[in-house]
């Protein structure tokens, strides 16, 4: 299996630093990202949060995956956290390749049509309609252990770590199919930031995983 990640990504598959976030309310995101905004790693900027009410940020185009395999069951595709993010905020995501998850991949990335309003913030547990919480789940076994700081048990980005078995149960299973990929099949999400009126200030930061398994 060849598989490759970009954030931020473009209509080429490649990673441009966004022009912006979507805002959703208005008012509560920045209008430019951070200054941290590089390939994997996706930088907020400062949210304006509210005393009374959740607010949320929503990054469009914020995760692309390309899977090629020759795999005749096919493949799969999680996501989910290896610890909990700060307290009072939470993540969701949007699948931008059709309506809902696990995304059926295609031979070309599918950008983010959202504007002007993102998917509604988070309420009553459950994330707008068409979105998963991306939640927080044992990681398993971790392979290749090295010193990437941020990874579970300080892997690095390149390291290789599974779960008992094929998908850590509550993980959003976001993209596969069930014939190989002999070709490179592509697919991407937009990730909605919310924080709650009892998240702390200052900068927080979480982790992300992507395993891919083989079905």
């Amino acid at each position: 299996m060849n598989a490759t990640i970009h954030t931020s990504y473009t209509g080429a598959f490649a990673f441009a630093a966004p022009a912006g976030n979507l805002s959703n309310p208005a008012g509560t995101c920045p209008a430019a990202p951070g200054g941290a905004n590089a390939d994997l790693t996706m930088d907020f900027g400062n949210i304006q949060p509210s005393l009374g009410a959740t607010v949320a940020c929503t990054y469009l185009n914020a995760v692309g995956v390309s899977v090629q395999s020759n795999d005749n069951l096919g493949f799969a595709v999680y996501e989910y956290l290896d610890a909990a993010m700060p307290a009072g905020t939470n993540l969701c995501a949007f699948p931008n390749t059709g309506a809902a998850f696990p995304m059926t991949p295609g031979a070309a990335i599918t950008t983010s049509t959202r504007s002007g309003v993102g998917p509604a913030v988070y309420a009553a547990g459950s994330c707008a309609a068409g979105g998963a919480e991306v939640k927080t789940i044992a990681g398993g076994t971790l392979h290749n252990a090295g010193g990437g700081p941020g990874q579970p048990a300080a892997a690095p980005a390149t390291a290789e770590y599974e779960s008992a078995g094929a998908a850590p149960a509550g993980a959003v299973d976001m993209m596969g199919q069930a014939t190989a990929a002999g070709t490179a099949v592509l697919a991407g999400e937009d990730l909605q930031l919310n924080v709650g009126s009892t998240a702390v200030s200052g900068a927080q930061s979480s982790v992300v995983t992507l395993q891919f398994v083989s079905n």
